[in-house]
């Protein structure tokens, strides 16, 4: 019994911690990597387009599909020198632009990562095991937040990643708000280009550097494995004088569900079915 309360210890904290994602790397033991509680399959396609055709009023100056609450002078909007902030695509450049800009040049901010849905599991054996497992995640993910001098993402957003857009201008500075797509994981996946949340933030990517550090390795059942980010969303404020971001949010949940797999630790193996979480993962700068 202690031996798979050990795999299982293992496998959940692998899964929990793993949950994260960065640029290139961050200064924690993941790879680095917004809230509903479901875990359906989201399908990705890159010819999905934004619709532009919009109309925008006077009052109106933000380029978000939806209304919103923020509302752009025309003065404001000609000092974000020449960028027209009801230009979706323009405001897309502009930020990708920015992201590249400030390269090298990072801001010092603060990664958090924190276990948003209790580990569960089917069978009374195994949920005792994650009951007990629980509160030992939350402490590991905790400690696995830290300072960062990174921002998120590489400036490689697309126009079909993203669900929304806006941006106003004021003070010398243009803020710009990005709601990104959902998108589904296997255990393999590109952390940096694999759909709209890695392009934006950055996602976990394959699950096996993870795995190694805590020297467990899976067996069987890898295809049962599902990682779903949702919920991702940005905020960026960046000069206009320099056109490099000074602060901002980026932040996503990311739904967990091994559904059978064989694990294996220091030789020794165990079946963990239906295993589910979720991680908060934010950025701030």
């Amino acid at each position: 019994m202690k031996k798979i309360s050990a795999l299982l210890m293992a496998v959940v904290l692998a899964f929990s911690l793993a949950a994260c994602g960065g640029n290139d790397e961050p200064e924690t033991t993941t790879t680095a990597p917004d809230t509903a509680e479901t875990t359906e399959s989201v399908n990705i396609t890159e010819n999905h387009s934004v619709d532009n055709t919009e109309s925008v009023t006077a009052e109106e100056t933000t380029t978000e599909e939806a209304v919103t609450d923020e509302a752009v002078s025309e003065e404001e909007t000609s000092e974000a020198q020449g960028l027209d902030l009801n230009d979706k695509q323009a405001v897309l450049d502009y930020y990708n632009a920015a992201v590249r800009k400030t390269d090298k040049d990072w801001p010092k901010g603060q990664q958090t990562m924190k276990l948003s849905r209790d580990i569960t599991g089917d069978g009374a054996l195994v949920g005792m095991f994650v009951k007990m497992v629980t509160p030992i995640a939350k402490l590991v993910l905790n400690n696995n937040s830290s300072e960062t001098d990174w921002v998120p993402g590489e400036g490689d957003l697309r126009l079909s990643d993203c669900e929304s857009i806006s941006a106003t201008a004021k003070n010398g500075v243009v803020t710009v708000k990005i709601k990104l797509k959902s998108q589904v994981d296997g255990s393999d996946g590109d952390p940096h280009n694999g759909g709209p949340v890695a392009r934006g933030i950055g996602t976990l990517g394959s699950i096996d550097e993870a795995l190694s550090q805590l020297g467990i390795t899976i067996d069987e059942g890898r295809e049962t494995v599902a990682l779903t980010y949702k919920n991702a969303s940005l905020t960026a404020n960046i000069s206009e004088e320099t056109g490099k971001i000074t602060s901002g949010t980026w932040k996503y949940t990311v739904d967990i569900h091994v559904g059978d797999v064989v694990g294996s630790l220091k030789g020794i193996s165990a079946r963990i079915t239906n295993i589910r979480s979720a991680v908060d993962y934010q950025v701030v700068i």
